[in-house]
């Protein structure tokens, strides 16, 4: 459209010159398609008026010939000499007979006088045999006096003696051979026929193997008679049978032509005499507008509505040039009480306690309104306190709801001039309320943030320390060697019970730092057969653990072909560290199983084991906070409670997820990481 629009602007002078075209050209070209339609429709509709004529003419002539040959055949079985039957024809006068009418019809046939078990007695042929009698019998048994073969039409009358009706001698049958049917073919130029049987897909005439659809029409039309299976398929090329049409599309097309030119040169010759004075009216308002000389008047340039135009237009002027002074001034005005307006807000927003606020923002609006006196209240204005005032509340995040902090005077006013005025002050209220409750959660946030840093720093510093003490007191211990079993015992408790306080604590920390948003993400490009690498390490440097409680691991790739994804190597190594550690922590026999598979853009990493198993009511809470669940039947309640969070977590920071499935205690669990690729 913006190519249209640069080559052929959309001025008043065009608009009129398609206006005009469009009222020629429309109504004529529908009357050359409504012509174009009308006689398409007719001309294809009479071509195949003459094709079907053709058709039937072909239909009728095959029933004829079928109908004059079944009538002979009756004609034949009723004369005297048929009672020779009874002597085995021993005069041959039958066989003559059925020879000479054979030679009579000039057909691809044959006749025969067959008896009662379907010997042949005489015939026009040199056959001795008949070896149809079991389709014979068919027909017999089906009440019809014709049978097909595979490439003839058996045609067949019962003969009585002619001296006695009731004496039944046997049948006269003529074997038509359905090639004959060839004469009704036609192959002419543009023009082809042919016959179908689909039940046995025999065919007369020759078959194409072109695609119809595109080179021809096709019709066809069920025969009668004998042949009431059989269709005749009538072909007729399109560029024969539309020959004529396409000769009046072609005259259709040039009259379009001419009349396209013909419109296009009247439209544009109407327009130029239409549009001539508007023309010297717009170029007598460029000069007015180039000089910025809004007092200039215009002069008459023609009569009439042109005339008209010229006076309303100098009138237009006149007004547009007390306009723009008027305009000119209340911007000015306007501008000013704009920037006055953002000095307001700017100052109101760089306040950072509550009373600094309130204060900032009374001086600014006195400075902003000098006759205007304003006050603030943090009591609750009095029902019948009917002065103009705004509003002020505080947001109460805990209950979502909104309490009232005070209330701003308007003392100079005894009520709002109109709906614009208190939407104003309404505003100013809002920018207030927003900075006292920025002010306020931005104090809130500090304190939480501080409290929680010294709390963990604390732990950092007062709990890790000594922790570090007991753990290696304790491995100096183990390793002294005139401890009693007990003592030793003892002492390896105590550094299990340091040693996991000390994960805790880790992990807190961890955590911590995750949501304070310090842990940087180095994503990296990595392929599936790297990823299957790193799994491959990590298997190998925890194996030990797993051996020691009799459980194996094993890894399975059905990663097809190589696929990259993006992820932060070290967080995804802790991970799966974290994932495989409670495996084999929650797994006292039998095996653990990695599984690397594909899944829409998704790498999957399954990490399925034999473990205690998790109940399907305490899923839902793996991955909160400390969360641990104790198993009902092993009692066993381990670790902080923190690996599955710090795992989703960490696993988010690089766009991947981590899920945790179990069909119930006892029945193992499945953690599932997917990767987006």
């Amino acid at each position: 459209m913006r190519f249209l629009r640069y080559f052929y602007p959309q001025t008043l002078k065009n608009k009129l010159r398609m206006t005009l075209f469009a009222i020629g050209f429309f109504p004529y070209l529908f009357i050359l398609m409504y012509s174009h339609n009308l006689g398409e429709e007719k001309i294809l509709e009479n071509a195949l008026i003459v094709h079907k004529i053709q058709i039937r003419d072909i239909k009728n002539h095959i029933d004829e010939q079928l109908q004059f040959l079944n009538k002979e055949i009756r004609f034949l079985s009723s004369l005297d000499m048929m009672n020779d039957m009874i002597v085995g024809d021993i005069d041959k006068r039958i066989a003559q007979v059925l020879i000479q009418k054979q030679k009579d019809l000039n057909l691809d046939m044959h006749l025969f006088a067959l008896d009662k078990e379907f010997s042949i007695i005489a015939s026009s042929s040199q056959t001795r045999h008949f070896k149809y009698a079991h389709l014979f019998q068919k027909a017999l048994n089906n009440k019809e006096d014709y049978f097909f073969t595979e490439k003839n039409l058996m045609l067949f009358t019962k003969i009585y003696s002619s001296l006695d009706n009731n004496v039944f001698l046997g049948y006269l049958l003529s074997e038509y051979a359905l090639t004959n049917l060839q004469n009704f073919t036609i192959h002419e130029k543009g023009i082809r026929s042919m016959l179908y049987n689909p039940s046995s897909s025999l065919h007369i005439g020759e078959v194409y193997q072109e695609e119809f659809s595109e080179k021809y029409i096709v019709l066809q039309e069920r025969l009668k008679g004998f042949l009431s299976q059989w269709f005749v398929v009538y072909m007729i090329e399109k560029s024969v049978a539309l020959a004529f049409l396409d000769a009046f599309i072609l005259f259709l097309w040039g009259l379009f032509a001419f009349g396209f030119v013909v419109i296009m040169a009247i439209s544009w010759w109407l327009s130029r005499r239409i549009l001539e004075p508007i023309a010297q009216l717009s170029q007598a308002t460029k000069s007015i507008i180039s000089t910025k000389d809004y007092s200039t008047q215009v002069s008459q340039i023609a009569k009439g509505e042109i005339g008209e135009l010229t006076d309303d237009f100098n009138a237009m002027i006149r007004e547009t040039h007390h306009a723009f002074s008027v305009l000119e001034k209340e911007n000015t005005l306007r501008l000013f009480r704009f920037v006055q307006l953002i000095n307001i807000f700017s100052a109101i927003i760089q306040t950072q306690k509550e009373e600094d606020c309130i204060a900032v923002a009374i001086k600014e609006l006195e400075k902003f309104m000098p006759n205007q006196q304003f006050s603030f209240s943090y009591d609750f204005p009095h029902k019948k306190d009917t002065k103009p005032k705004m509003m002020l509340y505080m947001r109460n995040f805990k209950d979502n709801t909104h309490d009232f902090y005070g209330v701003i005077y308007l003392n100079a006013l005894s009520q709002l001039s109109d709906e614009y005025e208190t939407k104003f002050y309404r505003s100013i209220a809002t920018m207030i309320m927003l900075q006292l409750e920025h002010i306020h959660l931005i104090h809130k946030t500090q304190a939480v943030s501080q409290a929680k840093s010294t709390f963990i720093s604390h732990i950092s510093h007062e709990l890790r320390t000594p922790l570090h003490m007991i753990l290696s007191s304790t491995q100096y211990l183990i390793g002294y060697e005139n401890l009693t079993h007990a003592q030793q015992k003892t002492i390896v408790t105590m550094e299990s019970s340091a040693d996991h306080l000390l994960g805790m604590i880790n992990d807190i920390l961890d955590l911590a730092e995750i949501e304070a948003g310090k842990v940087i993400v180095n994503l990296m490009m990595k392929s599936s057969d790297e990823i299957i690498e790193i799994l491959e390490n990590i298997i190998s440097m925890l194996e030990v653990l797993a051996e020691q409680k009799g459980v194996s691991i094993t890894l399975e790739s059905r990663v097809q072909e190589e696929v990259l994804t993006r992820i932060d190597i070290k967080l995804f190594k802790q991970i799966i560290i974290n994932l495989l550690s409670n495996a084999i922590k929650f797994t006292d026999k039998g095996s653990i199983h990695f599984l690397i598979k594909l899944s829409k853009n998704t790498l999957i990493i399954e990490i399925k084991d034999t473990g205690i198993g998790i109940s399907k009511e305490n899923l839902h809470t793996l991955f909160d906070d400390f969360s641990q669940v104790k198993n009902s039947k092993t009692n066993i309640q381990k670790g902080s409670g923190l690996g599955l969070v710090i795992s989703q977590k960490l696993a988010r920071l690089f766009d991947a997820e981590v899920k945790l499935l179990s069909e119930g205690e006892g029945k193992g669990s499945t953690a599932l990481m997917y990767l987006n690729f």
